[in-house]
């Protein structure tokens, strides 16, 4: 089995328990969820899981309007930077 710290073979036998195993890939998760991507990511997710629900009763529309951001805001975002590169390097 991978040890789950290089260290963890230098700990005593009596704490190198499940627990303190468990306790160490917890601790690990918390940092992961912590990142900014990983935070980025779970607010998209959440918000189109929100946005999904009203194609369940029928409102294809407002779902439309309601993702219409998420698919508008990189190339709206980059025309913008290609055109304030453009006024300035040409």
């Amino acid at each position: 089995m991978q040890s789950p710290h290089p260290f963890w073979h230098h700990l005593p036998p009596e704490r190198r328990t499940r627990t303190a195993r468990l306790a160490l890939k917890l601790q690990r998760l918390k940092a992961w969820l912590g990142g900014r991507r990983q935070r980025v990511s779970f607010t998209v997710v959440v918000y189109l899981l929100v946005w999904s629900m009203p194609l369940l009763v029928g409102q294809p529309v407002i779902t439309v309007f309601a993702l219409m951001p998420l698919l508008l805001v990189p190339p709206v975002g980059w025309l913008v930077y290609w055109l304030v590169w453009k006024e300035f390097h040409d």
